[in-house]
């Protein structure tokens, strides 16, 4: 299984060496005051959202599947990499994020708070990881180009239901009420711990749903 999560990242150098390059000049325009370091952070998070569809992409066009499964490494454990391959990803951004928030902060280059901050990483890595735990069962089921369509319009279609259902009933105020004008230590520290563990559930959710798509798959 270390072979294929090797492969991945070996399909993907390209691309994170040109998101890396983005992310330092985002930062850099963050540390000039221009942007928020939460903006970055939020940026980088959907940059690693849309990754698991590269692979997929490149995968068939290389005929993947087809040597892939004549490989002594079983189908369940193959969707496993790829599910490692993702949380690998989201720890590094996560990471990297982190440490934007803490150097800016220490150097005064952060409008809000660290709190703050951290509150808002731990929203968009959840963020993340929901559109990843929406996007990979449908990759395995649909393909890469059919996938992608059917997630935008399923966000399209959540959208719409907030903007149905809640602004009429004065949900977006009642949102608004909940937003931490200044987090307490306690919940900087278990929001991102809450917000990890339900990633962590509905990727494992996720896991089960693709598992049985690639089961099922006639390659």
């Amino acid at each position: 299984m270390t072979g294929l999560i090797l492969k991945d990242f070996l399909i993907l150098r390209k691309t994170l060496r040109s998101y890396l390059m983005i992310l330092v000049v985002y930062a850099a325009v963050a540390f000039a005051g221009f942007w928020q370091a939460s903006f970055v952070s939020g940026f980088m998070m959907m940059m690693v959202s849309m990754l698991p569809a590269n692979v997929f992409a490149y995968d068939k066009q290389a005929n993947w599947d087809t040597y892939g499964l004549a490989l002594p490494v079983g189908r369940t454990r193959t969707v496993a990499a790829r599910y490692l391959v993702v949380l690998i990803l989201t720890g590094l951004a996560g990471a990297l994020t982190i440490g934007l928030g803490t150097a800016m902060s220490l150097t005064g280059r952060m409008e809000e708070s660290l709190g703050q901050y951290m509150v808002t990483c731990a929203v968009f890595v959840v963020f993340s990881m929901i559109i990843n735990a929406m996007m990979l069962p449908l990759l395995y089921k649909f393909g890469s180009e059919r996938a992608r369509m059917m997630l935008f319009g399923t966000m399209g279609v959540i959208v719409l239901l907030v903007v149905v259902i809640l602004v009429p009933l004065g949900g977006m105020e009642w949102l608004k009420s909940l937003e931490l004008a200044e987090p307490t230590m306690t919940q900087v520290a278990a929001v991102p711990a809450v917000a990890v563990v339900s990633g962590l559930v509905l990727l494992a959710l996720s896991f089960l749903l693709s598992r049985h798509f690639y089961g099922t798959k006639d390659v």
